[in-house]
Protein backbone atom coordinates (compact mmCIF):
# COMPACT_ATOMS: atom_id res chain seq x y z
CA UNK A 1 0.00 0.00 0.00
CA UNK A 2 1.41 3.27 -0.85
CA UNK A 3 0.02 6.91 0.20
CA UNK A 4 0.01 9.84 -2.41
CA UNK A 5 -0.29 13.44 -1.79
CA UNK A 6 -1.27 16.14 -4.30
CA UNK A 7 -2.86 19.50 -3.34
CA UNK A 8 -3.92 19.68 -7.03
CA UNK A 9 -6.04 16.55 -7.57
CA UNK A 10 -7.56 15.49 -10.75
CA UNK A 11 -10.99 15.59 -11.65
CA UNK A 12 -10.59 11.96 -12.62
CA UNK A 13 -9.70 11.34 -9.16
CA UNK A 14 -11.76 12.79 -7.50
CA UNK A 15 -14.65 11.35 -9.50
CA UNK A 16 -13.85 8.26 -8.66
CA UNK A 17 -13.86 8.68 -5.03
CA UNK A 18 -17.00 11.03 -5.24
CA UNK A 19 -18.41 8.00 -7.06
CA UNK A 20 -17.57 5.04 -4.78
CA UNK A 21 -19.34 6.94 -1.68
CA UNK A 22 -22.62 7.62 -3.80
CA UNK A 23 -22.43 3.61 -4.10
CA UNK A 24 -22.02 2.99 -0.70
CA UNK A 25 -25.09 5.50 0.42
CA UNK A 26 -26.99 4.19 -2.51
CA UNK A 27 -26.59 0.61 -1.11
CA UNK A 28 -27.98 1.98 2.11
CA UNK A 29 -30.45 4.12 1.41
CA UNK A 30 -33.04 3.73 -1.63
CA UNK A 31 -33.67 5.97 -4.12
CA UNK A 32 -30.36 7.88 -3.53
CA UNK A 33 -29.29 10.82 -5.77
CA UNK A 34 -28.97 14.08 -6.29
CA UNK A 35 -29.84 16.65 -8.82
CA UNK A 36 -28.90 19.91 -10.33
CA UNK A 37 -30.37 22.84 -11.25
CA UNK A 38 -29.37 26.99 -11.61
CA UNK A 39 -31.21 30.03 -12.31
CA UNK A 40 -29.01 32.83 -13.86
CA UNK A 41 -30.15 36.15 -14.72
CA UNK A 42 -28.17 38.13 -18.00
CA UNK A 43 -28.50 41.57 -18.86
CA UNK A 44 -28.89 42.44 -22.44
CA UNK A 45 -25.56 41.41 -23.79
CA UNK A 46 -26.39 38.28 -21.98
CA UNK A 47 -23.55 38.42 -19.37
CA UNK A 48 -24.10 36.94 -16.05
CA UNK A 49 -25.64 39.40 -13.67
CA UNK A 50 -27.09 37.20 -11.07
CA UNK A 51 -27.51 33.89 -10.57
CA UNK A 52 -28.25 30.62 -7.73
CA UNK A 53 -26.86 27.35 -7.56
CA UNK A 54 -28.65 24.25 -5.77
CA UNK A 55 -28.72 20.75 -5.43
CA UNK A 56 -31.43 18.25 -4.30
CA UNK A 57 -31.52 15.51 -2.34
CA UNK A 58 -32.90 13.47 0.02
CA UNK A 59 -35.63 16.13 0.76
CA UNK A 60 -33.59 18.92 0.85
CA UNK A 61 -32.50 21.48 -1.54
CA UNK A 62 -28.85 22.81 -0.91
CA UNK A 63 -28.27 26.50 -2.24
CA UNK A 64 -24.84 25.88 -3.18
CA UNK A 65 -24.08 29.74 -4.10
CA UNK A 66 -26.25 32.62 -4.60
CA UNK A 67 -24.25 35.63 -6.26
CA UNK A 68 -25.72 39.39 -7.66
CA UNK A 69 -23.58 41.67 -8.86
CA UNK A 70 -23.11 44.74 -6.98
CA UNK A 71 -24.89 46.54 -9.28
CA UNK A 72 -27.85 44.73 -9.14
CA UNK A 73 -28.18 44.37 -5.13
CA UNK A 74 -30.87 45.68 -3.43
CA UNK A 75 -33.23 46.08 -6.26
CA UNK A 76 -34.95 42.44 -4.82
CA UNK A 77 -32.72 40.32 -7.12
CA UNK A 78 -31.58 37.75 -5.00
CA UNK A 79 -34.69 37.67 -3.16
CA UNK A 80 -36.28 37.14 -6.43
CA UNK A 81 -33.68 34.30 -7.31
CA UNK A 82 -34.31 32.72 -3.56
CA UNK A 83 -37.89 32.31 -4.16
CA UNK A 84 -37.76 30.76 -7.60
CA UNK A 85 -35.12 28.30 -6.23
CA UNK A 86 -37.58 27.08 -3.37
CA UNK A 87 -40.72 26.94 -5.31
CA UNK A 88 -38.91 24.93 -7.83
CA UNK A 89 -37.04 22.90 -4.79
CA UNK A 90 -41.07 22.76 -3.22
CA UNK A 91 -42.13 21.07 -6.99
CA UNK A 92 -39.80 18.52 -6.81
CA UNK A 93 -40.76 17.47 -3.38
CA UNK A 94 -38.18 19.23 -0.94
CA UNK A 95 -39.35 20.09 2.71
CA UNK A 96 -36.65 22.12 3.31
CA UNK A 97 -33.24 24.02 2.17
CA UNK A 98 -30.06 24.88 3.90
CA UNK A 99 -27.04 26.73 3.12
CA UNK A 100 -23.81 28.29 4.56
CA UNK A 101 -22.97 32.05 4.60
CA UNK A 102 -20.14 33.60 6.09
CA UNK A 103 -20.83 36.42 8.96
CA UNK A 104 -19.30 38.98 5.93
CA UNK A 105 -21.69 37.79 3.58
CA UNK A 106 -25.42 37.83 3.77
CA UNK A 107 -27.11 36.19 6.84
CA UNK A 108 -29.43 38.79 7.63
CA UNK A 109 -30.70 38.50 3.85
CA UNK A 110 -31.38 34.79 4.80
CA UNK A 111 -32.64 35.25 7.87
CA UNK A 112 -35.58 37.71 6.73
CA UNK A 113 -36.29 35.31 4.43
CA UNK A 114 -36.96 32.64 7.20
CA UNK A 115 -33.83 30.66 7.48
CA UNK A 116 -32.28 30.29 10.93
CA UNK A 117 -28.70 29.48 11.97
CA UNK A 118 -28.22 25.81 13.44
CA UNK A 119 -24.42 25.97 13.17
CA UNK A 120 -21.53 27.89 14.02
CA UNK A 121 -17.76 26.94 12.73
CA UNK A 122 -16.29 30.08 14.37
CA UNK A 123 -12.47 31.43 13.86
CA UNK A 124 -13.06 30.90 10.05
CA UNK A 125 -10.14 32.63 8.99
CA UNK A 126 -9.69 33.58 11.92
CA UNK A 127 -12.16 36.71 12.34
CA UNK A 128 -15.17 35.75 10.37
CA UNK A 129 -17.47 33.12 11.05
CA UNK A 130 -19.35 30.24 8.80
CA UNK A 131 -23.08 30.13 9.33
CA UNK A 132 -25.13 27.02 8.18
CA UNK A 133 -28.56 28.01 7.85
CA UNK A 134 -31.77 25.89 7.53
CA UNK A 135 -35.56 26.79 6.22
CA UNK A 136 -38.59 24.76 6.37
CA UNK A 137 -40.16 25.19 2.79
CA UNK A 138 -43.12 22.78 3.33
Amino acid sequence: MKLIYTDRPNKKDRKYLDDKLMGFNGDIIKDYCFNNFLYKMTDESGLIIAGIDCIIGGGWVEIISLWVSEDNRKKRTGERLLFEAERTAKKKDCHSSYLYTYSFQAPAFYEKHGYSIFGILENYYKKHSKLYMKKRLV
